[in-house]
């Protein structure tokens, strides 16, 4: 009897237990509707208008982005994925147009910024206080969605370039940096250095080319208004030359290499910043493997010979 009404008690916590959680979660409120239509993966083409600014504008050929405007260089991958993004952001909140009396208000007359995926426009606006949320306008809607990461969004193409120094599947046959050039032989068989080095041998110079065609920048920044052209007078000497199969020569002045190694293309006005240990990695040889230790000789201790003790002489029996 006891344990019957042990039972009933602890199933009546457990229900209540099941109960408390039914009730008292809280219902997932629905989500909004995509800002657009559009399907990223149909995208083609993007365009971002700053006032006072060149467009900046990407192209996807052969299932590739690349920058086509102001300059021409392949894109960052993940810096692209968030203007692609836009199109499919969730709309947290909807506004009639109606009910707005001034668009100012609400940073959308004039707009910030304004992003095109392919023929659709959004006009970026201000922020709202309470969550930090973008208002942005499309197709005569006003929205809000998630403020999107601002270093895609504004007026500094830097981000948007491929943190890779070289296009994807370039083949490097000559690279020039102070002091030191590697370039292939006539025949493309092997590689061959200025100055000479016996120390170096074909794996030290294939790793160098390894590591230039892999090199990747921690970030990249703009190219800061005073720098000096690396073909005025006075300006920083050192380049790193890299000569591609296909002719192209693609040029790297060496802005800095503390704390971080800087490479800056001038014909793009971007700087690579790079990790400072990758300075000993692109500007010199690896060092050779030290030769294998020769095995020393020791020779064996001398074993020494115990004298055995004499076997004293027994006296003659007594007769």
């Amino acid at each position: 009897m006891k344990q019957l009404r042990l039972n009933l008690i602890l199933m009546v916590i457990v229900l209540a237990l099941v109960g408390a959680l039914y009730f008292g979660k809280k219902k997932e409120a629905p989500k909004g509707l995509p800002l657009t239509a559009l399907k990223v993966e149909a995208i083609s083409k993007l365009t971002l208008h700053h006032p006072n600014a060149a467009d900046i504008v990407l192209e996807k050929k052969g299932g590739q982005w690349a920058l086509t405007a102001p300059v021409q260089v392949a894109a960052d991958p993940y810096e692209l994925n968030s203007l692609l993004g836009v199109a499919t952001a969730e709309a947290k909140t909807s506004i009639d147009p109606k009910d707005v009396k001034k668009l100012s208000d609400l940073g959308l007359d004039p707009p910030a910024f304004s992003l095109t995926l392919d023929d659709v426009r959004v006009d970026f606006g201000g922020t709202e206080p309470l969550n930090y949320r973008r208002y942005v306008e499309t197709g005569g809607k006003i929205d809000l969605i998630d403020d999107p990461p601002a270093s895609a969004l504004d007026a500094d193409y830097s981000d948007l370039v491929a943190k890779t120094l070289l296009p994807e599947g370039a083949q490097i046959t000559a690279i020039a940096v102070p002091g030191l050039k590697v370039a292939r032989t006539a025949d493309g068989k092997a590689w061959t250095m200025d100055p000479a080095d016996a120390k170096a041998g074909s794996d030290e110079l294939q790793k160098f080319i390894d590591v230039w065609t892999s090199a990747r920048a921690l970030w990249n920044a703009a190219t800061p208004a005073d720098a000096k052209d690396a073909k005025s007078p006075g300006a920083n000497p050192q380049t790193a030359l890299i000569t591609l199969k296909d002719g192209t020569v693609l040029s790297f002045n060496i802005a800095g290499r503390d704390p971080q190694l800087v490479l800056e293309r001038a014909d793009l006005k971007v700087q690579y910043d790079l990790a400072k240990g990758d300075a000993e990695k692109l500007l010199k040889l690896p060092e050779p493997p030290p030769p294998p230790a020769t095995p020393k000789t020791v020779p064996a201790p001398d074993k020494k010979v115990e004298a055995t003790p004499p076997v004293p002489a027994q006296a003659p029996a007594k007769s």
